[in-house]
């Protein structure tokens, strides 16, 4: 059922804000998200988190953080299973090189081949350093991870060639999600623990920190670049919010289902997709300000907030957890197929 109130926009100063209420769907439409199967994992046990894709070989690459390993599925099936990691948090795929990159809560960066899986290289940021959150920027070929809790947390830049680090940002405290500019500098940090948005500036190396009330157990991150906005979600209670990239102020807060870790944005349809416990909600952006949530799309009892959005000349595809769901023991991902 879609939630019937708004939350209260809790920043200061920022009576401008949207406070929506969300609107009933029209059912007799066709859903924006259609389960098309349930992918099977037998024998992985605990929570998964941040998903990545080798666009060479179709590969959805799986970090069973609770299983201890990274699990590879191609055509709705696994095919393979990478052992002995200390719970991944996420893992890329960097083409050109051909590896496979995995986090680890204990503070490990693994590098693997992609093709035979064989381990290359270990690189360590020290004894539960917790690296977590992975990016790599096709424009720049690094890797961007985050790591480190409290004073310690950092976004250390990566050379996935020489798979040595080469500098980092210092934030003060875990980074969680993070956003990359393409046509700009910046990089954009959700750091709940500071109830901020930290903002890098890779030129100058500057950090400044956005305050937003109300803003911790926020995970999720995504960007739409074209019209300047930030879409955040917040794990407990959940909140979506809506930020002006220009000038760090709030533009919109709604709620959402709670739990989300992973939030995706569709620019073809101007949709964020936000995958929470048990249901993925759907928002409609109606202008840079605007924003009304047009489903919640029911998975089912178990299914999990990490998720990826693949989108392809064919098909647009959104992948869910339901980890341990199997009855004869183990998880599965849920593949939605994105409807127009």
């Amino acid at each position: 059922m879609i939630i019937a109130a708004a939350l209260a926009a809790v920043v200061h100063g920022q009576a401008d804000a949207q406070e929506t209420v969300p609107q009933a769907r029209d059912f007799d439409k066709a859903p924006p998200l259609v389960l098309r199967t349930r992918i099977p994992l037998p024998g992985v046990y605990g929570r998964m988190d941040h998903y990545g894709w080798d666009g060479k070989r179709a590969n959805l690459i799986v970090s069973a953080l609770g299983n201890d390993t990274v699990e590879i599925v191609n055509s709705w099936k696994r095919v393979r299973t990478i052992t002995g990691l200390e719970h991944p948090q996420a893992a890329v795929y960097v083409p050109g090189i051909d590896r496979i990159v995995a986090s680890s809560q204990s503070g490990k960066l693994r590098f693997f081949d992609a093709e035979s899986y064989a381990l290359v290289k270990t690189l360590d940021f020290g004894a539960n350093a917790n690296t977590d959150n992975i990016r790599y920027d096709p424009a720049s070929r690094r890797i961007y991870v985050g790591y480190g809790d409290g004073a310690r947390g950092a976004l250390a830049i990566v050379d996935p060639v020489a798979m040595e680090r080469l500098e980092e940002f210092k934030l003060g405290s875990h980074p969680e999600s993070f956003q990359l500019e393409r046509g700009g500098p910046r990089i954009f940090v959700n750091l709940p623990d500071q109830e901020s948005i930290g903002v890098i500036d890779q030129k100058t190396g500057a950090v400044s920190k956005w305050k937003i009330p109300g803003h911790t157990n926020a995970h999720a991150l995504a960007l739409d670049e074209a019209t300047h906005r930030l879409f955040a979600a917040s794990l407990q209670p959940g909140r979506f919010t809506v930020v002006d990239t220009e000038f760090g102020r709030v533009v919109a807060i709604l709620p959402s289902i709670v739990g989300v870790d992973d939030i995706w944005f569709d620019p073809a349809r101007k949709r964020i997709y936000a995958p929470g416990a048990g249901a993925v909600d759907v928002f409609q952006q109606v202008d840079p300000d605007h924003y009304t949530v047009v489903a919640r799309v029911r998975v089912g009892p178990g299914a999990g907030s990490t998720s990826f959005y693949l989108k392809t000349r064919t098909q647009d595809s959104l992948f869910m957890s339901w980890p341990n769901m199997l009855p004869q023991g183990g998880s599965e991902i849920a593949l939605f197929y994105v409807d127009d």
